[in-house]
């Protein structure tokens, strides 16, 4: 079997349902001479059209004319094209490579997570917010939330679009979450690398005090002095590495981040992190370490299926990320929904294993 095609859809954010429409969409199509089709979507940025013209000028031709199920040589040959003059944005290999694997399992007539080797079937999510001016609207948030059988819920607070004396408030929504959905719910907090070490150290120990599972991403990614300190200060646990990282992987970042003891807890996904193949890496290295590996949401539904196959066959993540409110399910016809007791069932088609919504897509391209 070869690659024959790369092809590309544009969705213009205009068009897109929120929380989606904050980027363009990006639809991949990798075509075989057998019929297979692999398929997955793809940031566009403010550009989806630039994003599809450097798809099929520098990603295309390494995969075209390929065996579509070697995926660590492809893989490896899309990480030398980008080392060696390419310097893309870490988001165009992911979704290739997920598409590459839809193909691979396809081929083999199984599940994508079952082609991975099956660790579970289901997984638990979490509801992760979006921003609120008032501590108050995250509550009714967690608890619209918890009804609809969520037993997780991330804040991203007020500090994640505004600065200064904004991680006070942060500490209130924290608090107000608490004593909203009582203390049965696992709850966690990611100010989108906000804070500064002091200000991180005092919302740290507030969350301390509520219980929280886990502070994602206090800090600026690049500042692993700031990680180390504060990741020594604090108990409770620092989620981190997933955006930072050494081009297309983030491999070489997430092994310094390990082994100077900065985060307790990785971060990675299929869309920043190189596809399947690299979020397959990085929980190995994580699982070398005794980690977990805590797989983050896309916005994407696609993507966000990816991570749940990936989330599915790795014995190192406890929680699978999506929109509290819903509406990142744009584009497919069965977008990932949790059950009752809060869990997420892999799909049992082959590859991906569900349908892509073309007549909702060719309404808004």
């Amino acid at each position: 079997m070869k690659v024959t095609d790369v092809r590309c859809v544009v969705v213009p954010r205009e068009k897109l349902p929120a929380p989606s429409a904050a980027m363009d969409l990006v639809i991949v199509r990798v075509l075989t001479d057998e019929g297979i089709e692999g398929n997955c979507f793809a940031w566009g940025g403010t550009h989806g059209g630039a994003t599809a013209q450097l798809i099929d000028a520098l990603v295309k031709p390494q995969v075209v004319g390929e065996d579509p199920r070697y995926t660590e040589r492809l893989w490896q040959k899309m990480r030398w094209r980008d080392r060696f003059g390419g310097h893309l944005p870490r988001y165009l290999y992911g979704p290739v490579d997920v598409a590459l694997w839809d193909i691979s399992a396809k081929a083999a007539n199984v599940p994508l997570y079952r082609y991975l080797g099956a660790h579970d079937d289901k997984i638990l999510a979490y509801a992760s917010s979006g921003y609120f001016p008032h501590p108050e609207q995250y509550a009714e948030d967690a608890l619209k939330a918890k009804e609809r059988g969520y037993r997780a819920y991330k804040l991203h607070p007020p500090s994640m679009v505004e600065r200064g004396d904004a991680f006070l408030r942060d500490i209130e929504a924290c608090r107000a979450v608490r004593r909203a959905v009582g203390d049965g719910m696992v709850l966690m907090s990611d100010p989108v690398a906000a804070y500064d070490l002091p200000q991180a150290v005092r919302v740290g120990r507030a969350l301390e005090q509520l219980d929280f599972l886990w502070l994602e991403e206090p800090l600026w990614d690049q500042h692993i002095e700031a990680y180390v300190e504060l990741a020594r200060t604090l108990d409770i646990a620092i989620c981190g590495t997933e955006w930072g990282g050494d081009g297309l992987s983030g491999l070489a970042a997430t092994a310094e981040y390990i082994v100077r003891h900065a985060v307790d807890i990785v971060r990675s996904d299929v869309s920043w992190k190189g596809g399947v193949t690299g979020l397959k890496k990085t929980a190995a290295l994580a699982e070398a370490f005794g980690l977990r590996c805590e797989v983050h949401m896309t916005l994407y539904a696609m993507l966000d299926l990816a991570n749940l196959h990936v989330a599915c066959a790795i014995p190192n993540c406890r929680y699978l990320e999506l929109c509290a409110g819903g509406g990142c399910g744009f584009g497919l016809v069965e977008p990932p929904e949790i059950d009752r007791a809060g869990y997420v069932h892999a799909p049992r088609r082959p590859g991906l294993g569900v349908e892509i919504d073309w007549p909702a897509i060719d309404a808004l391209r």
